[in-house]
């Protein structure tokens, strides 16, 4: 054997490459080759069996594989005629638990699993009863954990290395997961829907999740529910956090406490931030208190926009230092709140013609109508010459002012624009889409 197999990190980029493959969209009989070309490499020799091992056992979809270390479940997995996936596990209700000894045998590869995947169709948990009272954890080396079970929930998955989780809890285990898992970095947070709907436990809900994230001081990535006033605090004076997504329930979360003196502290790194709640209140509220000198991209989904709403929103945007940063802009409403444009007033671009470093602008305002012309249009582009995609949906159709020359002469504001869609002044052509060098195209009729 080559002298170059017996460095340690080489094995690992080779082994590597065989199971790289491994993902998803896999077909069975790919997925199979993968993992018999691993196990075949770590047969080999004792020199390639560690490293092989590892890269084996290293990112598991469901537990099965791992329960077929297990003499008694071995024949029930592999040799009932039937080839089981990691989502299509076997049925091992009835079972008995797994004793000490069989622990051990399973425990003997859990040690190597890096990244673990949980399925709803996993009939196994009441298998491990033994490891619960005897083993704190039965995956020393986890780095990331998705656990969509609310009800089947263990503290036995949670590592004390455990850099990236996806769970799906009731509020009262989240203290578990603060307390075992402190140096968390990105953490998805989904609780079960019956109890967004109960007003009366929203704020010990909100509080229980607060304290939890107020124990996190590494975190990079967020999605979550709404949080109150003080998970908020500690968020903004977290150096580490670069996203965050708020996921709001079927019901407003109670306003955040912010008075006029009240300030966050700057968000210094914060990159992105989402928010798909049912009103714009709470992402309003907000962002009147901060900065976010560092934001990149802002979306914003609700259930419900009036005209009133979105200029306000927009107007709280332009004032922040976000203005000097922000390069992709979404807000879009799934419909109106029943508050219609004012008489004689419309929703233009122009308050956006501050964000200067603007690359993707995307509006979906329902019977908002954004008002068009020649000249407000070339005034907008002028102000983004690094724009790559300006969508502009006007569901309520009103026949737009600008006309092909207004048009052409935005598009030379614009030199990297790759995709435009607004409506245009196309007096006798009822449809029309027209190519450009730059490869944009632009939607037009003679309804607007």
């Amino acid at each position: 054997m080559h002298r170059a197999l017996h460095i340690f990190e080489i094995l690992l980029e080779i082994f590597a490459h065989v199971n790289k493959i491994q993902d998803w969209q896999l077909s069975h009989r790919e997925y199979v080759f993968t993992r018999k070309s691993v196990a075949a490499l770590a047969r080999t020799c004792k020199t390639f069996y560690e490293p092989a091992m590892n890269e084996l056992w290293a990112e598991m979809n469901g537990l099965t594989p791992l329960l077929g270390c297990v003499t008694r479940l071995y024949p029930m997995i592999y040799c009932s005629g039937k080839e089981y996936l990691w989502f299509n596990p076997p049925d091992f209700r009835g079972i008995e638990p797994l004793s000490e000894n069989e622990g051990r045998q399973f425990l003997r590869h859990a040690a190597r699993v890096r990244s673990l995947h949980l399925m709803m169709k996993d009939y196994y948990f009441h298998l491990f009863s033994v490891l619960k009272r005897t083993v704190p954890c039965m995956f020393p080396r986890l780095l990331s954990l998705s656990n969509p079970h609310p009800k089947i929930y263990s503290d036995i998955f949670l590592s004390p290395t455990l850099r990236r989780c996806e769970l799906c809890v009731t509020y009262p285990d989240l203290k578990v997961i603060a307390t075992r898992c402190a140096t968390l970095e990105r953490i998805y947070i989904d609780t079960p829907l019956e109890s967004r709907y109960v007003d009366e436990k929203i704020a010990e809900e909100l509080s229980l999740l607060s304290d939890c994230l107020c124990l996190c001081k590494r975190i990079a990535t967020l999605s979550c529910p709404s949080l109150d006033f003080a998970a908020w605090e500690h968020l903004s004076n977290l150096p580490t956090i670069l996203r965050v997504t708020i996921r709001g329930a079927k019901i407003d979360p109670p306003p955040l406490d912010l008075s006029d003196n009240i300030r966050f502290g700057h968000f210094l790194n914060l990159t992105a931030l989402s928010f798909s709640v049912n009103t714009d209140t709470y992402a309003t509220a907000l962002m009147q208190h901060s900065e976010f000198p560092s934001l990149k991209k802002f979306e914003m989904r609700v259930d419900r926009f009036s005209w009133a709403e979105v200029e306000r929103l927009v107007r709280v945007l332009s004032q922040r230092k976000a203005c000097q940063t922000l390069e992709h802009i979404e807000i879009r409403c799934s419909r109106s709140s029943g508050v219609h444009n004012p008489p004689g007033s419309s929703l233009t671009i122009t308050h956006f013609r501050c964000f200067t470093q603007l690359r993707s602008l995307r509006l979906d305002i329902p019977l908002c109508c954004i008002h068009l012309d020649n000249v407000i249009l070339l005034e907008a582009m002028s102000s983004w010459p690094h724009l790559r995609v300006l969508s502009l949906k006007d569901n309520r159709q009103t026949r737009g002012t600008i006309t092909f020359r207004g048009l052409f002469a935005a598009l030379r504001q614009c030199p990297h624009l790759l995709r435009l869609d607004l409506w245009i002044d196309a007096v006798n052509i009822i449809s029309i889409y027209i190519p450009t060098r730059m490869g944009c195209g632009v939607r037009s009729g003679n309804g607007g």
